[in-house]
């Protein structure tokens, strides 16, 4: 399916590697221009500079800092001229009983999960409003709906189900201007921050409650991303999506 997403410009953070490296991809494949940010520069550069076909940059970034943040999107939109689409994926993981987790864990991931999210957002509203349009796509997690998941905890699945309610927010406030937002929620992907979260014994457990027997593959998150990104779901927002595989029918 042609989603006549090219020359379109994507920011897409969490892009050195995982779920925002397979969509940076798989928009890179439908002929958009990227803006690759990752806290890790050289992971950055390297998403970058293997995307063949069209332009793409990278730069490192912590979303957490909301001053680096509003640097970066200046920059970038001040060499692409434009902005159409914002991927949020960058993110991280936290494992543990809320009992017993220092009020630092907490605040570590807020600050990217959810604060990221809201900084990015905030800094790509205005460009998205003078263009009367715009895509914001936000990876979120079933364990928004499950208070915590296989993999994440409490704390975790708390900042996600912020992304959840702040995606709902969002296309209240931003339909009037012609922007969507809307949010995927996988469950466990095949990425190595799983393999290096899960034992092989927690990976079975896991895969017994799946329906479909199977981990999610990036390009099933992926190619949902491009679909929300381009105009044929331009009257989707304010969505949360599971790319689950069932397991929150189990």
């Amino acid at each position: 399916m042609d989603l006549n997403l090219k020359d379109r410009v994507a920011v897409v953070t969490g892009a050195g590697s995982g779920i925002g490296e397979g969509i940076a991809r798989a928009l890179a494949a439908e002929g958009c221009k990227l803006s690759i940010l990752d806290r890790d520069a050289s992971a950055a550069q390297k998403t970058a500079s293997s995307l063949t076909g069209t332009m793409a940059q990278s730069t490192a970034v912590d979303v957490g800092d909301s001053a680096a943040v509003e640097r970066v999107f200046a920059e970038t939109i001040a060499t692409f001229g434009r902005l159409d689409i914002l991927v949020n994926a960058a993110g991280v993981l936290s494992t543990g009983l809320v009992a017993d987790l220092p009020v630092t864990e907490w605040q570590r991931i807020a600050q990217v999960n959810l604060a990221g999210v809201i900084y990015c957002v905030k800094a790509a509203i205005p460009v998205m409003k003078r263009q009367r349009h715009g895509r914001i796509i936000n990876i979120a997690s079933v364990s928004a709906m499950r208070g915590g998941g296989s993999v994440g905890n409490t704390l975790y699945g708390t900042t996600k189900a912020g992304v959840v309610a702040l995606t709902m927010g969002l296309a209240r406030e931003l339909g009037p201007f012609g922007i969507t937002a809307n949010a995927i929620a996988p469950a466990v992907v095949d990425t190595a921050m799983t393999h290096a979260a899960l034992t092989e014994d927690a990976k079975r457990r896991i895969l017994e409650r799946i329906p479909l027997g199977r981990l999610a593959r990036l390009s099933d998150i992926a190619d949902l991303a491009a679909f929300l990104a381009s105009d044929r779901a331009g009257f989707v927002t304010g969505a949360t999506i599971p790319v689950d595989g069932g397991i929150l029918t189990t």
